[in-house]
């Protein structure tokens, strides 16, 4: 059997990995007939006696192979070798129709695929899964499915309030829809339990606005800022968590111009985890003169309501059309 599994949702391409694990029976002897082999630099050779080795114990073998169709359709530039390299591999769909009955082939592409004859002779030897980002809908449809695998009984807007926080990080969302568990001890899981157990829920929307704001998307950081607003946030409040992000922002840019190792940066801003992680991924997005305009910005609209120009409201309103 050959499975090709693309796509960039990781936590569901990881569990759909780990359910192939189980076809490996019986259980004990499942670690010891799966072999992991990196795409980017296997050998027709090897991949080949790994599939042909014969199941110790066990009904199957299972070989999950990762990266290795990117490679042969020339996207990853870093593993492209010599023609030799590539012509080791000219066979390779042939070789494959007369695999051993006992050999599952997992093939898994975090990258889309290139279109090109060679892989399409290669996809069309098995079943093909893609797990692309979920739209907002099918998010939905995740969690309340998700929900109830887990035994959880949530209200509607709750599981919206989650899905428009957090976005498609699944990972996170199970996460915390296992401490809600904890937390519901069977009760009805409202909104105000969201609110309540989530603690990132107004942080992510922090997130939200400032990227929003970095790529010029002005509606989507007014929505961001709205959901804000009504978990109980003010727009002055709003403000000092972009200001403070944007801090974050200042300081990791100033590190990482001195050199300083990706994995160090948190211990010197004191940001760990989720935060952390997403402050990285915006300071690639933005340089050093946006930020200090942003932040020119949010100086001159704490000055606007200060004097009694305008309300707080309009004031916040306006900044986010001037931080574009």
């Amino acid at each position: 059997m050959i499975v090709v599994l693309e796509g960039k949702d990781e936590f569901r391409l990881s569990e759909r990995v780990s359910e192939f694990r189980l076809t490996v029976t019986p259980p004990e002897m499942s670690d010891i007939n799966t072999t992991m082999l990196d795409g980017n630099i296997v050998t027709v050779d090897e991949l080949l006696t790994s599939l042909s080795t014969v199941p110790f114990m066990a009904d199957r073998r299972l070989v999950i192979v990762e990266g290795l169709l990117n490679r042969l359709g020339g996207v990853n530039k870093r593993s492209a070798g010599s023609k030799k390299d590539l012509t080791e591999w000219l066979n390779f769909p042939d070789l494959l129709t007369n695999l051993p009955p006992t050999a599952n082939l997992l093939l898994i592409e975090r990258e889309s695929l290139p279109s090109n004859k060679f892989l399409s002779t290669i996809l069309k030897l098995g079943q093909v899964e893609k797990f692309s980002p979920l739209g907002h809908r099918d998010l939905l449809e995740w969690i309340n499915t998700r929900s109830s695998k887990m035994g959880l009984d949530i209200e509607r807007t709750a599981v919206t309030l989650i899905a428009d926080s957090v976005g498609s990080e699944l990972r996170l969302i199970d996460s915390e829809l296992n401490k809600i568990k904890t937390y519901s001890r069977g009760r009805l899981i409202t909104r105000e339990d969201v609110i309540l157990m989530v603690p990132y829920v107004r942080q992510q929307n922090v997130f939200r606005v400032v990227d929003s704001v970095i790529e010029g998307r002005t509606r989507d950081a007014l929505n961001a800022s709205s959901m804000l607003i009504s978990l109980g946030e003010s727009p002055s409040g709003i403000v000092r968590m972009i200001e403070r992000q944007l801090r974050f922002l200042i300081l990791a840019k100033h590190l990482l111009s001195r050199k300083i190792p990706t994995g160090d940066i948190g211990k010197h801003i004191n940001l760990s985890g989720y935060p952390l992680q997403k402050t990285l991924e915006m300071e690639k997005k933005i340089s050093q003169a946006k930020i200090m305009n942003m932040h020119d910005n949010l100086l001159k609209s704490n000055i606007r309501v200060r004097e009694g120009k305008l309300t707080e409201q309009e004031s916040f309103d306006l900044l986010i059309s001037e931080l574009r």
